[in-house]
């Protein structure tokens, strides 16, 4: 009993999903704001020309038009303003957050639950979170984290510009555009670089938050057994299992009714096919089934122009008596021969 108490197994499906509804998975913390970032950047590298040009195009506007403000119409800059601001933000503000909420997605998966919004005082209680904070292991992985974040990025931003040190100090003596436009390039390229570190060590902080939650959803062997037991009497789980049954044996009632040569009815409660062949000695059952299965099988009959007779003592005899695949009883031959013969000679075929 004591071995059925240890957390010794891996958590199962149902386990993983409930957790995963509230709010307990694997993830790094900078992900979304490493990937909001790295979009941004993206978007401003492809969007750069017309965002300077709008700049440019404002600027002249603006310079070459004093009229406009003198004369007292000032809402035509301002409106002018707004919309080169517009051109500007909204691109890399929009992939940023195009990308956040992709890394939400790729890390919680689809979880539309409101629920999580409301205030939940259990979330306040810092027990746990102290337990955590105090962990040994923890506080040695949080302060190296930590300390790399900072090292990296001083060692991105240190090797970046000691390699164009002799291109800044030139700036000072270069035209306007072309100082700005060599200067925007260092910066992107130290937020490009500090950005892709920092997602290795995001990437680290995943692996280390994934071994967390796995040792935390283990379960033990009795948590297992009273978990199927759960899902057993659930209704909605025997709704869904018995549904995926039928239609299995729908499918499956598809080709086995092809093969037949007579569908023998209740007429309403049950259906059983039968097919004779002269080799495999006696009529042998197909098909059979009761009230939605059995409708099923009638239709199954009619498009595809099998016979469908009325007979409900027959039915309900072979239904009872007859597993499917099996030929019928000795005693049961005279009141199939009788159906076979009748549907043969509908169909102009001879009786052998």
């Amino acid at each position: 009993m004591a071995g059925d108490l240890q957390k010794t197994e891996k958590p199962t499906p149902e386990r993983r999903r409930k957790a995963r509804e509230q709010g307990t998975f694997a993830r790094a913390r900078d992900a979304g704001g490493i990937v909001a970032g790295l979009a941004a950047l993206a978007a401003l590298a492809a969007l750069s020309d017309s965002m300077i040009d709008a700049i440019r195009a404002f600027a002249l506007r603006c310079f070459r038009s004093p009229l406009e403000v003198v004369h007292g119409n000032g809402q035509a800059p301002m409106q002018h303003a707004f919309l080169v601001l517009g051109a500007v933000v909204l691109p890399p503000a929009s992939a940023a957050a195009l990308g956040a909420i992709a890394t939400g997605l790729v890390e919680a998966g689809f979880q539309p639950r409101f629920d999580l919004v409301m205030p939940n005082w259990g979330r306040l209680n810092p027990s746990a979170k102290i337990k955590n904070m105090v962990a040994p292991g923890h506080v040695m992985f949080e302060l190296a984290l930590a300390l790399a974040r900072v090292g990296v990025v001083g060692y991105v931003v240190f090797a970046t510009v000691s390699s164009d040190f002799g291109t800044l100090s030139r700036l000072a003596s270069a035209s306007l555009p072309g100082a700005g436009a060599e200067a925007l390039a260092i910066v992107g390229r130290i937020a490009l670089r500090a950005s892709l570190a920092l997602a290795t060590l995001a990437a680290a902080d995943y692996i280390m938050s994934r071994r967390r939650v796995e040792e935390q959803l283990m379960m033990s062997r009795q948590e297992i057994k009273d978990e199927h037991k759960q899902l057993e009497g659930d209704p909605r789980v025997k709704a869904r299992l018995k549904a995926r049954a039928r239609e299995r044996l729908k499918r499956a009632l598809v080709k086995q009714v092809k093969k037949s040569d007579v569908v023998v009815t209740n007429p309403t409660h049950v259906s059983v096919a039968l097919r004779y062949r002269p080799r495999e000695g006696a009529p042998v059952v197909t098909a059979k089934g009761y009230d939605e299965i059995a409708l099923h099988i009638r239709t199954l009959a009619k498009e595809n122009g099998i016979n469908v007779i009325r007979s409900p003592a027959l039915a309900r005899a072979l239904a009872s008596r007859v597993r499917v695949g099996r030929t019928i009883p000795v005693d049961l031959y005279a009141a199939v021969a009788e159906v076979l013969a009748f549907v043969y000679r509908l169909r102009g075929r001879r009786w052998s």
